[in-house]
């Protein structure tokens, strides 16, 4: 248990790896170096869960811009890095870490020593980062739960792991595998009616289903625009604890102008009855608008026709 220990804190390092990186970690490329350098705003945590050869170290290889490997190679124990992401309409810095989830690593035996046949001492064995031995949930923001669509025993895992996630962090299931639809043995409307399903509290956070293929990298780009629902989350949070009670954002989301407004809103670059991009500036709980908002309606902004956030003019 000790050893697992330095390894995360990085006071012991595994043969052959640089001595100022710990166990477990890449090390971060200069651009990231540079872009860190200027201070950090945020920090995001997402983790890739799954069963064994569903692809979660392939898509934390691809979140890198690293090239797709065919060969297939067991991940012992967790994994972590830091990936570029940004969200569109800020300049904040969002420091983003992907963590290539192990649900049970493998021990490896320490000592090379030559071992006498009566020695009484057995040979120590260094405990792997795990999920039994570590919470990944723990400050997370994100989830992607993978499965493989062409095999059933990888999606139970998704039916017996997805309810344990915390209600109030977003999940993306990704159907993986997409390149082997001939193959398919999980349907899309599967999925979502197994989602659809969940007995979930009210107030819980958004779950979302997606299939992706790493060979040929379908499915990053909406992963990417998924990853705007945990740091929108992140963001409420953060100006919640900064202000006191109250956060203002700054969304720029396509909204639909219902007829009746009036043209307070030609201020945000929209037109009555029209849908369009503008930016829209919302307390929350309650929109700011210009001075003297006339009609009283429901204001929804979505990511993709999945609403984000709901709120009344007063």
């Amino acid at each position: 248990m000790f050893s697992a220990l330095k390894k995360l804190v990085g006071s012991e390092q595994a043969p052959g790896r640089d001595k100022n990186i710990p166990a477990g970690l890449q090390s971060m490329n200069q651009a990231l170096q540079r872009r860190f350098a200027k201070g950090v705003q945020y920090n995001m945590k997402i983790v890739i869960r799954g069963d064994r050869n569903t692809g979660k170290t392939a898509l934390w290889h691809r979140l890198q811009g690293r090239p797709f490997v065919e060969e297939y190679i067991p991940t012992q124990e967790i994994q972590v890095t830091s990936i570029h992401w940004s969200y569109k309409t800020t300049d904040d810095i969002v420091k983003v870490e992907v963590w290539d989830v192990v649900d049970k690593g493998k021990c490896k035996k320490r000592g090379d020593g030559l071992k006498m046949e009566n020695d009484p001492q057995e040979a120590e064995s260094d405990m792997a980062l795990d999920a039994e031995f570590l919470d990944v949930y723990k400050s997370c923001n994100g989830v992607v739960m993978m499965f493989d669509i062409t095999k059933q025993w990888t999606f139970n895992y998704i039916l017996r792991e997805l309810p344990k996630v915390p209600t109030h962090v977003p999940v993306c299931v990704l159907g993986n595998y997409r390149d082997m639809g001939e193959h398919r043995v999980i349907l899309p409307d599967d999925v979502r009616d197994f989602i659809d399903n969940l007995d979930r509290p009210p107030g819980s956070s958004y779950f979302r289903y997606a299939e992706s293929s790493m060979k040929n990298s379908f499915g990053l780009k909406y992963l990417h625009k998924f990853f705007n629902i945990p740091f929108l989350q992140l963001q409420k949070d953060v100006r919640l604890t900064q202000g006191g009670g109250c956060a203002v954002l700054l969304v720029s989301e396509e909204v639909r102008m219902p007829a009746g407004w009036d043209c307070c809103w030609g201020r945000f670059g929209g037109k009555e009855g029209s849908s369009q991009t503008c930016a829209v500036l919302a307390l929350l709980g309650r929109p700011v608008l210009p001075a003297e908002p006339s009609p009283r309606h429901w204001v929804g902004y979505s990511l993709e026709g999945s609403p984000l956030l709901s709120c009344s003019i007063p």
